[in-house]
């Protein structure tokens, strides 16, 4: 078997995202790029590896019987669960395939043993068929099963959202996220850069959530010449909602609290004049990452109007002077929990306690801000998840101990039908196939 088999790098993938805590995107684009991968081999281990993740419980559901109570090493399982997601839920592999490729798997990375515990259960659950999930009696069990998502994520999102609108968000959230890119308009045009792709990418079309955005079924949209000259950047579309919340005028001084990657901080630079002294001043907790800022700015020929440093956003009002700022972006830490498609191992990893955790460093990094905020300035807090503890509690909280700041709506580009939570804007995957979003709009009254 050789070194760059898909199945095989398949396995390797998931034992480091699942064992060592890696983020699978990450480790996907470094496994691609290491083994110069063709598309229909990366595109085989990037279904396989996404679909293992994304139906994780539901696979062990499925294995269990055969398994029983036997301790297995992770990339033991993990090879289990890759066979098992193949001959489940892709309809063009050959179930012979599948179970060669296990049994050479299994020999290479462990032993003869090993491929025939491997072996011998793929051939018990051929003969005897799987259990089917939705027998489970207990609803919620059911669900959490069936949408492979831990039982106290279930039960936050009905307790919050109803059984209907979670069941959606669910079933939304196990589908691929399509790609989606954010035009450079000191660059160029959404129509001119549509009408550039399109050779190479005939299903990109225009955003409905955004005129800046532009969004295809999939396509590796970060190796283009365009990309490199900076003519646009990768970005989902629920985040390209942010920069425009904050009404930025050319002469500007803009905060960006939690600014790496960068993305939002590049938005918000295009719409910033130099020559009027617009900047946006972006911090992040680390050095590296403010080095991606400062990378990401520099391919959009952006980074004339951004200052990136490394600073703690719960320092701010240590560090600048009191109104210091027309308009203040918060994008704040978060469990995330809006980006499950594209980092479905967010679902297993976060847990009840880490949502009151995190609620209490947003809410440092609004009371630090605050002051920094010109009067009449607009302060947006935004987030990537879904639940109130971070969102509409923490905004909430915020205006319950600063009484100056009065909450408004949401500025848009585009009029969207399909948004909740009034002032605020919040966005659930299943309304316009995007990451969950959350985006709240403040002004410093006095």
């Amino acid at each position: 078997m050789t070194p760059n088999n898909p199945r095989l790098l398949a396995v390797q993938t998931l034992t480091r995202v699942m064992g060592k805590g890696g983020y699978s995107n990450l480790t996907l684009d470094h496994v691609i790029t290491k083994y110069q991968l063709d598309s229909r081999d990366a595109g085989l281990l990037t279904n396989v590896v996404y679909g293992v993740i994304q139906h994780q419980l539901t696979l062990d559901y499925l294995l269990a019987p055969f398994v029983k109570n036997r301790q297995l090493d992770t990339w033991v399982r993990c090879l289990l669960q890759t066979a098992v997601y193949q001959l489940q839920y892709l309809d063009k592999v050959p179930a012979r395939a599948v179970f060669f490729d296990s049994t050479e798997i299994a020999k290479k990375l462990g032993h003869q043993g090993v491929a025939k515990f491997v072996t011998g259960v793929l051939r018990q659950a051929q003969r005897s068929g799987y259990p089917d999930p939705m027998t489970i009696a207990d609803p919620i069990q059911r669900l959490a099963i069936t949408s492979s998502t831990p039982v106290w994520l279930v039960k936050k999102l009905q307790a919050q959202l109803g059984e209907t609108k979670t069941a959606k968000i669910l079933a939304a959230i196990n589908q691929p996220a399509h790609a989606s890119i954010r035009v450079n308009t000191t660059k160029t045009t959404a129509a001119a850069l549509l009408k550039a792709l399109q050779p190479q990418f005939p299903a990109l079309k225009e955003s409905p959530l955004t005129p800046v955005g532009l969004v295809a079924p999939g396509g590796h949209l970060a190796g283009t010449r365009e990309f490199a000259d900076g003519l646009y950047t990768m970005q989902d579309e629920s985040s390209m909602l942010v920069a425009p919340s904050l009404d930025v005028q050319p002469g500007d001084q803009v905060l960006d609290a939690c600014a790496a990657p960068g993305g939002k901080t590049t938005h918000i630079a295009q719409y910033l004049d130099p020559d009027q002294g617009g900047r946006v001043t972006a911090l992040d907790l680390h050095a590296n990452k403010v080095r991606l800022i400062q990378q990401n700015a520099k391919r959009l020929d952006l980074d004339d109007r951004v200052a990136a440093q490394v600073m703690d956003a719960r320092q701010v009002a240590a560090n600048f002077a009191a109104e210091s700022f027309d308009k203040i972006l918060v994008d704040a830490p978060c469990s995330g929990l809006g980006l499950i498609r594209r980092k479905p191992e967010i679902k297993y990893t976060k847990q009840p306690e880490d949502l009151q955790h995190l609620q209490k460093i947003q809410l440092a990094i609004l009371d630090s801000v605050a002051p920094t905020l010109k009067i009449g300035g607009r302060l947006t807090y935004s987030t990537c998840t879904m639940v109130k503890e971070e969102n509409q509690d923490v905004v909430a909280h915020f205006l319950a101990t600063h009484p100056e700041f009065e909450q408004v709506p949401v500025l848009t580009l585009k009029p969207l039908a399909k948004t909740h939570g009034a002032p605020a804007l919040q966005l659930f995957p299943d309304d316009y196939d995007t990451d969950g979003f959350f985006i709240a709009s403040l002004i410093r009254r006095k």
